[in-house]
């Protein structure tokens, strides 16, 4: 609390007195007319108030650097992904829009994949529809491993847990990195892990997608997801991931004594850690257009109206819900191709898409509080 209150501080100091240069460049974006304020303001609600009052500025001391966009038909990370005449440039992306790339015509955003979408490996489950599961623990944990240096953190997390689980690990590929190593820490660890090297697309939800749609998932009480969120546009990352983890895998006995009360409720849908089960319109950000289009892709309803999601994608999810995302018609060509987003990819739609799935199913989502409650 104390480090964001002084992080808040220094750049309230900062909005308030730019440099010549942040001046010359806020007035530049205002003027270009691809500033967005209502919409900035609307993707980012937990700005400070001065930030609130002076956005542009905000964008250009820190939001492009954190790789918000500054409006609807602009994103700095994919502009410069995309244009390597920018990078060259040494502009930030906005600014090199504004001056050539505009009229040049490039390519300001991201799109999905379509054709060029990599090809994902057949994941064969351990049964077959219909059958017993006689080797299969109860529970399964679903890990992206994207960060690999995190393992260690993570393994013993999950060693400390007294249920008993089968562990399914996905890893991306890396030229830098071989998965040899990796992949005997894993297993030198836990034994009996399945671990799977996918191309690095559609960050951690498409992976679990694969794995849902697959059925290797189908003989199980429940399922937790966990992915390496490291999150490094944020100065608080590693403080939000470690109480995602804390919500959904913390004390043992009481991690036990909440999976027990979450597997007996009919109802829910997803567990998150408290804080984590976010709701209302504000926080559709960037995403309402893409969802839209997804829901009407998947067949169903695309209203947007009573957003309510589990924020982060660290979560347990039930067996009636996730057979309801392993029947989403959703594949690779679905998703981006990387470029370091941090809104308004097809990831983050689904993050909020999943939760109109669960409540137009029926499913609510239970925060740990609440587990602890007993409902």
């Amino acid at each position: 609390m104390i480090k964001r209150l002084f992080r808040h501080a220094v750049l309230g100091i900062r909005i308030v007195l730019p440099t010549p240069a942040e001046a010359r460049y806020a007035r530049a974006i205002r003027a270009s007319g691809l500033f967005d304020r209502a919409w900035y303001l609307a993707c980012n609600p937990r700005l400070p108030r001065i930030c609130r009052l002076l956005p542009e500025r905000h964008y250009v001391l820190v939001g492009e650097a954190m790789g918000l966009c500054p409006g609807p038909q602009f994103s700095p990370r994919a502009y410069s992904h995309l244009n390597p005449d920018q990078r060259a440039s040494r502009l930030p992306p906005l600014a090199h829009y504004i001056a050539t790339g505009r009229a040049q015509g490039h390519l300001a955003l991201d799109r999905p994949a379509g054709p060029d979408a990599p090809v994902l490996p057949a994941l064969a489950p351990a049964i077959m529809p219909g059958d017993a599961a006689p080797d299969a623990a109860p529970y399964a944990i679903v890990l992206h491993l994207y960060y690999r240096a995190m393992w260690d953190e993570i393994a013993a997390l999950i060693a400390a847990q007294g249920f008993a689980f089968d562990l399914f690990v996905t890893l991306t590929e890396d030229r830098n990195d071989p998965d040899a190593a990796i992949r005997a820490r894993i297993l030198a660890a836990f034994p009996h892990a399945r671990i799977w090297t996918l191309p690095n697309h559609g960050r951690d939800i498409l992976p679990f997608l694969h794995l849902a749609q697959s059925g290797v998932l189908r003989p199980y009480r429940a399922v937790c997801k966990l992915h390496t969120k490291k999150s490094p546009h944020r100065g608080d990352g590693d403080d939000w991931r470690r109480a995602l983890f804390a919500g959904v895998l913390g004390d043992p006995a009481r991690t036990a004594a909440r999976l027990a009360r979450f597997c007996a409720d009919p109802a829910a849908g997803f567990w998150v850690a408290d804080g984590h089960h976010l709701s209302g319109q504000a926080w559709w950000g960037p995403n309402r257009a893409r969802a839209a289009a997804l829901l009407a892709q998947c067949g169903l309803d695309p209203g947007l109206e009573g957003l309510s999601f589990a924020a982060g994608s660290v979560w347990w999810i039930s067996p009636a819900l996730l057979a309801r995302l392993a029947g989403l018609p959703l594949t690779p060509a679905d998703f981006e191709p990387e470029m370091g987003q941090v809104d308004g990819t097809t990831a983050h739609v689904l993050e909020r898409v999943f939760g109109l799935v669960a409540g137009r199913a029926g499913l609510h989502i239970r925060q740990a509080s609440a587990l602890d409650a007993g409902g």
